[in-house]
């Protein structure tokens, strides 16, 4: 009585199981049917903890893949009434394939790999569309989740990196405002060599919006260590001439400079820069001729002409404080000074006047060129330039 006790208990487990298990393919028949709402019922109660019925599905691996292929259905559906039958679809899919691999006794499934593969470029997709709509977070959450699969037992043999889903996922997490996530995945693609020395500019554009000094000392570390790896890359060089620049550091600019102009003679805005610094070391006759250098390659550069204007006249606004300093009673002497001062102002004219020819409509050089021309007692030319206002 005992035995047949038992055997009726068995047949009872088994009918439970087979009848959950066949709830689970029913399910995928009306998905495969269109049915989603109904699928997404089905496939419900077979995974659910609270439900009796469900305690031997709920640890079957085919549920759960069952139920990610189902809301991703949901997701690709182009029928708005399923659009948002499943809350966090894209979370609940990635969570519901994710434990499939857990319970995966035999370790490889072709079938379960195939759907994950499948999988793989809905997430990309839904990571593109959220981008697209500046869903930023979002959109690096999706990403990770991709590369989060590829990690997996199902995935982990083949071996295969996926270099430019890193490099997305920190693109969407920099305009996500996320710089140290952005920073982990650029540093991965620097690991492997994707995308030169743009991932490295990625990396310390991340370290400066982070802000702090020490953030700041690590963006020059790695501005230095990917200046090492890619010298000819010029947007590495251009950081770091950029940050020695405005950190006030000219000599360690110019010696950057002179390497980015050795590798394009012909980019007028690294001559213009090494103006800049020689100009801030007090070398302006030096600063001259390289701003001119700047114009020789690029004829329209208005901020090297401006900034030849600009030591001229500053020449003579000290030159004039020399002659104001000359006793009253020598006039000889102050006219002499004086006259000093105006060549000066006379040498700034054709250089303000270029600045003005090719940025219009920069109003505080117009009205330097104006004052200039008062000094100097060039009325018609102040008149001419009043009228154009």
């Amino acid at each position: 009585m005992k035995n047949l006790f038992l055997a009726a208990l068995f047949l009872f487990s088994g009918n439970t199981l087979f009848a959950q298990k066949a709830k689970v393919n029913s399910a995928i028949s009306d998905k495969e049917a269109g049915k989603l709402d109904k699928a997404w019922e089905s496939i419900q109660e077979t995974v659910n903890p609270a439900n009796p019925k469900a305690e031997k599905t709920v640890n079957w691996s085919g549920a759960w893949q069952a139920r990610g292929e189902i809301i991703e259905a949901t997701i690709i559906s182009k029928d708005e009434k399923f659009k948002h039958l499943v809350p966090n679809a894209v979370e609940e899919a990635f969570k519901s394939y994710m434990k499939a691999i857990e319970l995966e006794e035999k370790g490889s499934n072709p079938a379960l790999k195939i759907k994950l593969l499948t999988f793989s470029n809905t997430l990309i997709n839904a990571a593109v569309e959220a981008y697209q709509a500046n869903e930023y977070a979002k959109a690096a959450d999706y990403f990770e989740k991709k590369l989060a699969l590829d990690k997996t037992s199902v995935f982990k043999a083949d071996g295969a990196i996926d270099t430019a889903i890193m490099y997305n996922t920190g693109l969407a997490a920099m305009n996500a405002k996320q710089y140290d996530k952005a920073i982990k995945y650029f540093t991965d693609c620097t690991k492997y060599g994707y995308n030169g020395g743009s991932s490295f500019a990625q990396i310390i554009s991340a370290y400066q919006l982070l802000g702090t000094k020490a953030d700041t000392i690590k963006a020059v570390e790695i501005m230095k260590q990917a200046f090492e790896k890619y010298p000819n890359d010029q947007s590495i060089n251009v950081q770091l001439i950029n940050y020695y620049i405005m950190s006030g550091q000219p000599n360690e600019a110019i010696s950057y400079l002179d390497k980015a102009i050795e590798k394009e003679k012909d980019n007028s805005s690294f001559y213009l820069a090494k103006g800049v610094a020689l100009d801030k070391l007090g070398r302006q006759d030096d600063a001259i001729e390289v701003y001119k250098k700047a114009i020789e390659v690029k004829p329209e550069n208005a901020d090297a002409y401006y900034n030849i204007g600009v030591i001229y006249f500053n020449r003579g606004v000290k030159q004039f404080d020399v002659a104001n300093a000359v006793p009253t009673n020598d006039q000889v002497r102050y006219d002499v000074e004086k006259k000093k001062s105006d060549d000066f102002f006379k040498q700034a004219v054709p250089y303000l006047e270029n600045a003005v020819k090719y940025n219009p409509k920069d109003t505080y050089i117009l009205e330097q060129l104006k004052n200039l021309y008062y000094r100097l007692k060039m009325m018609d030319k102040f008149d001419a330039l009043n009228k154009k206002q």
